[in-house]
């Protein structure tokens, strides 16, 4: 699988083909062509819940910051590297398309 640059402007979306549970605040997730399962933290589970339609990253920078109290700066780094370890297992894509459903 190709990895492409995710940027602040990049417009994400879940990967097909994944099976996710919420149990209380937390996320379980099933790659069923990695054959793999994920544990998700609720920070996880809140940024997989709102990738599941396309959103570009900006916006998850934007209601993280909202929602828990972190510096810009440290979640932007944050969050860009859960996307890319995310992009790298095949759980998220890009989408070539700048489209987003509101």
């Amino acid at each position: 699988m190709q990895i492409n640059a995710i940027t602040p402007d990049s417009i994400i979306c879940q990967s097909e083909g994944k099976i996710s549970t919420k149990i209380d605040d937390q996320t379980v997730l099933l790659s069923i062509d990695q054959g793999n399962y994920y544990g998700m933290n609720k920070v996880l589970t809140s940024i997989w819940q709102w990738v599941e339609q396309p959103t570009r990253v900006s916006d998850i920078f934007r209601k993280l910051a909202e929602t828990y109290e972190v510096s810009d700066e440290t979640c932007q780094k944050d969050v860009l590297k859960v996307l890319m370890n995310l992009q790298k297992e095949n759980l998220i894509h890009i989408q070539t398309h700048q489209h987003i459903n509101n």
